[in-house]
């Protein structure tokens, strides 16, 4: 348990506990993105959605977005995305290799299928790492050519983004309260606990962040 500020309100907090600490986790810890780096997001989920956000925070110069679904790739722009791509069109690697001139910094799967990974690790420049969230089936690989290699790029996992909780849970909540970190834009539906099935049944449509459940 992690005491946090009370002035925090309650349905903004429920989304640290696992999408935004992974998200933001990942940019702040596991990549340490420093201020004019650029960052691709594949993905536009609740995790997603965090990495860009917390990226802007981090000072990244370019961040791109790449989700196949228009109303995710909105909800980018509003979460600090600089640059949204349809993570499905062919030639997607590509064309965001040209909008970096070379390639990101650092790029970021939150879908957790090998297509997507495989797309994270299209988009490197010379010396640049992929880090894969999304959750594939446990039998799927992701790797790197001899050439990825010769060239310096990195692949790494992130177990919710390598947060420590008792630093990072209370340093998020400040971000919020300070106007820094975007919670409201995440939360799409405020539901009852008996309309739960609605808010599985919207997630799996994939055009909205997160529904939370308020207990009135």
């Amino acid at each position: 348990c992690v005491a946090i500020d009370p002035e925090m309100p309650l349905d903004r907090a429920a989304l640290i506990g696992c999408a935004v600490t992974t998200g933001a986790g990942t940019i702040f810890n596991s990549c340490n993105v420093t201020p004019g780096e650029t960052v691709a997001v594949v993905g536009c989920g609740g995790v997603g959605l965090a990495t860009i956000n917390a990226a802007k925070i981090a000072g990244a110069g370019r961040i791109i977005a790449a989700d196949p679904i228009p109303e995710k790739r909105e909800m980018a722009i509003r979460l600090g995305a600089t640059d949204v791509v349809d993570a499905t069109a062919e030639g997607a690697a590509g064309e965001i290799v040209e909008l970096t001139k070379g390639g990101v910094d650092h790029s970021v799967e939150a879908v957790g299928r090998p297509q997507s990974a495989q797309l994270a690790v299209d988009v490197l420049r010379r010396g640049g790492t992929a880090t894969i969230l999304g959750m594939m089936p446990l039998d799927q690989k992701v790797g790197l050519s001899a050439m990825d290699l010769l060239s310096g790029k990195k692949l790494q996992g992130a177990i919710m983004g390598d947060n420590r909780f008792p630093v990072d849970i209370p340093r998020l909540v400040d971000f919020y309260i300070k106007g820094m970190l975007n919670l409201d834009d995440l939360i799409s539906d405020r539901i009852s606990l008996d309309q739960v099935n609605e808010g599985f049944a919207a997630m799996e449509k994939g055009d909205t962040a997160r529904s939370v459940i308020v207990f009135e």
